[in-house]
């Protein structure tokens, strides 16, 4: 609980700092898309912790209520999913792997930036701040970059889905 606390103080002290900055988007055709199918398990679970400690609390907060195509492919008999829902479902799950990645890629690549520009006798200001309202921006991207995914694969399924799978969200954890 106290986690949560201290993320709910740091957002709105972030989202301030970084209001102005301009909205990162991830492009489909990058290298994260054949990445993805070459790393390991490890490398995969590692991509995956840094997401989760970079993305604003997303798995206890919003993933908590939604939470998106892979568990409902892990239920996808309870579901009784058509094959074309499956498929519909790995797609977004491959999406937003990707994504992720591309995102974790962008965020630490802001992080370097900074550290890079911090290292110098006399740093500029303006490229400091800069570099600040990227990293911001990168983190705030990475925290919203899963919820359309989590959303789609929830208006995938039928009426009868979605009321067997609001009451498997509402069971305790």
């Amino acid at each position: 609980m106290m986690l949560l606390k201290k993320s709910f103080v740091a957002i709105p002290i972030l989202l301030a700092a970084f209001a102005s900055a301009p909205t990162l988007t991830y492009a489909e055709g990058t290298a994260s898309s054949t990445q993805l199918s070459k790393m390991s398990a490890e490398q995969k679970k590692q991509e995956q912790q840094y997401f989760a400690s970079h993305s604003f609390e997303f798995s206890s907060i919003f993933k908590r209520y939604h939470p998106g195509p892979y568990w409902i492919l892990e239920k996808a008999k309870q579901f009784q999913l058509t094959r074309e829902q499956i498929k519909a479902q790995e797609d977004l799950k491959f999406a937003m792997a990707k994504n992720t990645i591309a995102g974790n890629a962008a965020l630490q690549e802001a992080y370097t930036k900074y550290a890079t520009d911090a290292m110098v006798t006399e740093p500029s200001l303006t490229v400091i701040q800069r570099d600040i309202e990227v990293i911001g921006n990168a983190q705030t991207q990475l925290a919203r970059v899963m919820v359309p995914y989590h959303l789609q694969a929830y208006s995938a399924l039928t009426p009868a889905q979605q009321t067997l799978y609001r009451k498997l969200v509402a069971e305790p954890q």
